[in-house]
């Protein structure tokens, strides 16, 4: 009687919620766990492409982080592996996201078991312990989606167009935006979703000029963004692959529009973008200062400042060709080779997944806004046990003793020190 009492209740869920198109239930898992985003402290969204739609799920409370430090989980992968009891090579990771409170990083992957597909979300924290999420258990709204791309188009022989169904998520002021591919002959969209979840949707076809191929393009789908101000304008910044970044206004997506996005900037051919990240540090001169991270999968990622980005946007955008050249807005590159998905920590730190280039294996491992590199990860002049700092390096060097503590070699500093008092 009790799971009849539980079946009915569902219905009656779902049947009022039905005129809104959002359902609140409990007990069911998405067919996919893909793009991750946290929206205010305790709801996840959780991008499930294979059924076109968006989860937000409740989480549980949680306590906030005491301090801020850094993430180095190196081999994450195989713990991960050997918790879920399947070889490496059975899981896919596909986005991280952390919690505004706690600072736990949220995975989203794929597991093959028994040659099925299972979706999971884990969470770890700084001291490596992983937890699986149990979604069964959680209270969750879910948005469905419409005119999303189907399994009928298929690119490489067996990649199915339903993979871009949702490419990317960014929470901002109450609105969920949804980047995708959708049906039709303007197949790029971006979507705009009123949360919490009601019947009201924006959905805007994109097209925009891509200055390595020359032409317009209204197919190929955003691939990653952030949604910030420029010029006190709220503005998608939007990255695609092979890789335009384009300005648009989220003042210009109105339902059934088709939108002109800007082109302010080519970043390079034969690439993907896999995050756009936008956050506060400090710049050259000690000062705080806006800017975007532009995460490639076969490039050095590209740092902006949003001053670059404003006095860009100010222009008419790219309209001529340019295939070997980077143009437009200015970037400096930055080297974080082997990122897999990367969020935004805190005040000091961006998190990353990244593969180890030397094992093979899965990291977690945080670097320091203003450097974005870590120490460890090379070896130079400066690690020679007799090198000697000159006192003009006093800052150059106090700098990277705080890389070296970033990166839980602390104890490096003071066998420095004790050998710098014998001399």
């Amino acid at each position: 009687m009790n799971i009849v009492r539980v079946l009915l209740k569902n219905i009656m869920v779902v049947i009022s919620s039905y005129a809104v198109s959002f359902i609140v239930y409990a007990g069911a898992l998405p067919s996919s766990a893909t793009i991750l985003e946290f929206a205010e402290k305790d709801i996840l969204f959780v991008a499930d492409s294979d059924a076109s739609q968006i989860v937000a799920y409740k989480l549980p409370p949680q306590q906030a982080a005491k301090t801020s430090s850094s993430y180095n989980l190196e081999g994450i992968g195989t713990k991960i592996a050997k918790q879920l009891s399947v070889g490496e090579r059975s899981i896919s990771y596909h986005d991280i996201a952390v919690h505004p409170v706690s600072k736990e990083v949220y995975i989203s992957l794929s597991v093959l078991k028994e040659n099925k597909t299972v979706p999971l979300i884990m969470s770890v924290n700084q001291s490596g312990n992983l937890t699986e999420i149990n979604l069964k258990s959680l209270d969750h709204s879910v948005k469905k989606l419409v005119n999303t791309a189907t399994d009928t188009v298929k690119f490489w022989r067996d990649i199915p167009a339903t993979t871009l169904a949702i490419t990317d998520l960014d929470y901002i002021n109450g609105n969920l935006y949804v980047s995708s591919l959708s049906t039709g002959e303007f197949a790029s969209t971006l979507r705009k979703v009123s949360y919490p979840f009601d019947k009201s949707t924006t959905i805007s076809s994109i097209e925009i000029y891509h200055a390595v191929h020359d032409q317009t393009e209204t197919r190929a789908p955003i691939r990653a963004m952030a949604v910030l101000e420029i010029g006190g304008v709220e503005t998608v910044v939007a990255a695609y692959t092979c890789t335009p970044l384009v300005t648009i206004p989220t003042s210009a997506l109105d339902n059934g529009a088709h939108v002109k996005g800007k082109t302010i900037a080519e970043l390079g051919y034969g690439n993907t973008p896999l995050d756009v990240i936008y956050f506060s540090a400090l710049n050259n001169e000690q000062k705080k200062e806006e800017f975007v991270l532009v995460i490639h999968k076969e490039r050095s990622a590209d740092l902006i400042r949003v001053a670059d980005l404003v006095e860009a946007n100010k222009q008419e955008g790219l309209s001529t060709p340019e295939m070997w050249a980077k143009a437009g807005v200015v970037t400096r590159p930055v080297p974080l080779a082997g990122v897999l998905q990367a969020a935004d920590q805190d005040e000091q730190f961006i998190a990353t997944l990244k593969r180890n280039l030397i094992t093979g294996d899965i990291d977690l491992v945080s670097f320091r806004k203003g450097a974005y590199f870590r120490l460890n990860d090379f070896i130079s002049e400066y690690n020679f046990p007799d090198y000697q700092y000159v006192p003009e390096q006093d800052m150059f060097r106090n700098y990277q003793n705080l890389l070296k503590t970033d990166s839980d070699y602390g104890d490096l500093i003071r066998q420095q020190q004790a050998q710098k008092e014998k001399r």
